[in-house]
């Protein structure tokens, strides 16, 4: 898997334009918008020129003319609340299968679209990554024929990644192959780009969950059924698909866990999880190479030390190890790769994920991270639903699957 450009997003996906845009996690299918997704839709519509303010863009939202899809379902990833726009620089990336997907620059730390800021100095930034660092990225991407991912995974697990919510050595090894070229390039503002991307721990984000959604959509192509090929949340509803159910998505209410805060927070101040970031523990990253990252405890709670019996218990619910993904740690042994919903539905244990959170109200930002055990009823319901193959489809929700309880998942 390669990272071959950054563009905008009308020349990535025919999905987005005007008024029709992308989010991250399971379609609303009308459910209310958590904050955090309305407040990046605001920002959303001032920046791509729709509103002149917030309240303004607020009556557009209410108004029912704008169009909200899945970027799942669109071939695309968006952390948090991943909201995808028109002119919005995405990076692409593409398989040796000629497949793609793609996923939103990250915009860095602090007040950012993502947890719901619209603010001007957020939306400032974004209309800087789009004059000026997508183009040059472009450029770069182009002149070393691409980054490959996969090595970069390899190599940020020996450097002590995981992935998904540490990404400083992944961030630094993108900067160390791309500088060069900036450089040559001869922009004046070859600095500043090179400034914001070694100021950005998370850089690699992008990169990471872009290639894990291509990953996983060839896996969900599949004619291996029960693979999980996707996990991600809106703020209303958790969801998964799965290889062999149609592209159906199986729902659960979404989730806080047990976060820890930063200072100043309290559980009441969390939205319930949203995000596509999950790919990434779907292909075998994040908290499946947990025991890789032993600082990762720092940001997201827990004890390193327990890291290899929370893998090994993950590895009941997998088809394989990865080949690739090596965790020195456990003796260089790969990741458990390729969740399997019968597995996990016999077991009963339900995979792990890293995630960050965000305040409940627009715009407040993050208030901290945490590891969640993921619920069983989606995964109980896509193996139900692969064993029957006569689901009873929910009314006026489609693509989602009364379980065999009756309850609506």
């Amino acid at each position: 898997m390669t990272a071959i450009s950054v563009r905008l997003a009308t020349e990535a996906t025919d999905a987005v334009g005007r008024l029709e845009y992308l989010h991250a996690g399971p379609p609303l299918d009308g459910g209310e918008m958590p904050g955090p997704l309305r407040g990046a839709i605001v920002g959303a519509l001032i920046f791509e020129g729709e509103a002149d303010s917030p309240d303004e863009a607020a009556k557009i939202i209410d108004g029912g003319s704008l169009g909200l899809r899945s970027c799942h379902d669109h071939g695309g990833v968006g952390a948090m609340a991943g909201v995808v726009t028109p002119s919005m620089p995405l990076l692409v990336v593409e398989t040796d299968r000629g497949t793609r997907a793609f996923a939103p620059l990250n915009e860095g730390l602090g007040r950012a679209l993502r947890f719901g800021s619209h603010d001007h100095a957020t939306l400032d930034r974004l209309r800087w990554m789009r004059d000026v660092a997508a183009p040059v990225l472009d450029a770069a991407l182009a002149a070393v024929g691409g980054l490959e991912i996969t090595g970069l995974w390899s190599e940020g697990l020996r450097r002590g990644d995981e992935c998904h919510n540490r990404n400083v050595a992944s961030s630094a090894a993108v900067l160390a192959r791309l500088a060069p070229d900036i450089v040559r390039a001869g922009r004046a503002d070859a600095a500043e780009v090179l400034s914001f991307i070694a100021g950005n721990p998370h850089f690699f984000l992008s990169f990471s969950i872009a290639a894990a959604k291509a990953l996983a959509d060839l896996a969900g192509d599949s004619d291996e059924e029960g693979v999980v090929c996707a996990m991600s949340a809106n703020g209303n509803d958790f969801g998964i698909r799965v290889s062999g159910a149609g592209g159906r998505w199986f729902l659960t209410e979404s989730l806080i866990g047990e976060p820890k805060l930063f200072e100043g927070f309290t559980p009441g101040d969390v939205c319930p999880v949203l995000g596509d970031s999950f790919i990434t523990e779907t292909v075998g990253l994040g908290a499946f190479a947990l025991s890789a990252s032993p600082s990762i405890a720092a940001y997201i709670g827990g004890d390193p030390r327990q890291a290899p019996d929370l893998i090994a218990e993950l590895r009941r619910i997998c088809r394989a190890t990865s080949s690739r993904l090596l965790i020195p740690y456990e003796g260089f042994r790969g990741t458990p790769l390729g969740i399997d919903v019968r597995r996990v539905a016999s077991t009963g244990v339900t995979p792990l994920v890293n995630a960050g959170l965000a305040h409940r109200q627009a715009g407040r930002g993050q208030v901290g991270a945490g590891m969640i055990r993921l619920p069983l009823a989606p995964f109980a319901a896509a193996d139900d639903f692969l064993r029957r193959r006569v689901p009873q489809q929910a009314e006026g929700r489609p693509g989602v699957y009364i379980g065999a309880e009756g309850d609506v998942l």
